[in-house]
């Protein structure tokens, strides 16, 4: 009986929050490591292939428990100043609905200075939303009484963002969802604004701190990401996030060589019936290519900005 409740309680609770869910993106962890999924301007200098890969689950242990998983791959050509990617992300948002959205994307990059870049980008491609109620029916629907029916809806999709960086600052701001301007349902996303700004500061030669803030606007939804983020010797980093009215989350990763992997552990404010605990796994790794080093005017100083 007990199960059943919390169960219940998942799905409603998940129900009611759907309308900002599905842009969980800015809210992970490690968001600011690849930014491209909620920012096309985003996309690295790096002539190599880039991988990322984040999963992360929350109120872990309870079945019908809300998953993110995120996939974003990205490569940039010098002699065309342009870069190119594509992002998958599927959000399971509690027992029913989900949500899963494909776009490419593509950016330019203009040199203001020697170690200033200005970034255009776009995305395109489809979100679809919906639910599926029909394996839910032996939590917490009576079989007699019938199962809600499942509806998906398939939409275009279209974002633009504009990103501004140097070794030692990141601005950026962006638009989800263009067009969408009435409030978002469990098929349909809302136009969703974004603007974030980072510093890379030298503490000594092996340790650097990474302050950030980011905040995310989607209709009645406001998100704020205070972060701090401590690397050493650029091999290691530690950090802690805070969202007030939200929650916490700290977290460690390190870079070996074309590997990098990070962990985040998220605590919810506040009580709550169910576990608050929330687990986030990144993962990424980048795929020589053949071409040559690309030139360090400019662009180059666009990657110190990766970290």
């Amino acid at each position: 009986m007990k199960k059943t409740i919390i169960t219940l309680f998942i799905a409603i609770v998940s129900f009611s929050s759907i309308y900002s869910q599905h842009d969980i993106g800015p809210a992970l962890s490690s968001q600011l490591f690849s930014r491209i999924n909620f920012n096309p301007a985003g996309i690295g200098n790096s002539d190599k292939i880039n991988i990322f890969n984040i999963n992360r689950i929350q109120w872990a242990g309870f079945d019908g428990a809300p998953t993110y998983t995120l996939l974003n791959i990205h490569y940039f050509n010098e002699g065309l100043k342009s870069g190119f990617g594509g992002v998958f992300s599927y959000d399971k948002l509690g027992i029913a609905n989900k949500a899963i959205n494909g776009k490419l994307a593509y950016c330019y990059g203009m040199d203001i200075s020697e170690k200033a870049v200005l970034s255009l980008g776009a995305s395109a491609g489809v979100l679809d939303m919906g639910n599926d109620f029909s394996s839910t029916s032996g939590h917490i629907f009576n079989p007699e009484l019938g199962i809600p029916e499942t509806v998906s809806k398939i939409n275009p999709d279209f974002d633009f963002g504009v990103e501004f960086s140097t070794p030692s600052v990141l601005i950026g701001a962006s638009i989800n969802h263009l067009g969408y301007m009435s409030p978002a349902t469990s098929l349909t996303a809302t136009q969703t604004y974004y603007g974030y700004i980072r510093g890379m500061l030298p503490v000594s030669n092996d340790i650097s701190l990474a302050p950030s803030i980011l905040y995310m606007n989607s209709g009645l939804t406001n998100v704020i990401d205070i972060n701090v983020v401590s690397f050493f010797e650029k091999v290691y980093w530690a950090g802690l996030s805070l969202r007030p009215g939200a929650g916490f989350s700290a977290m460690i990763g390190l870079e070996w060589k074309s590997l990098r992997v990070g962990y985040s552990y998220e605590m919810s404010l506040g009580s709550t019936t169910i576990s608050s605990n929330t687990h986030e796994l990144m993962l990424s790794f980048v795929i020589p290519t053949d071409k040559k080093e690309a030139p360090t005017k400019g662009k180059g100083s666009k990657s110190k900005k990766k970290k």
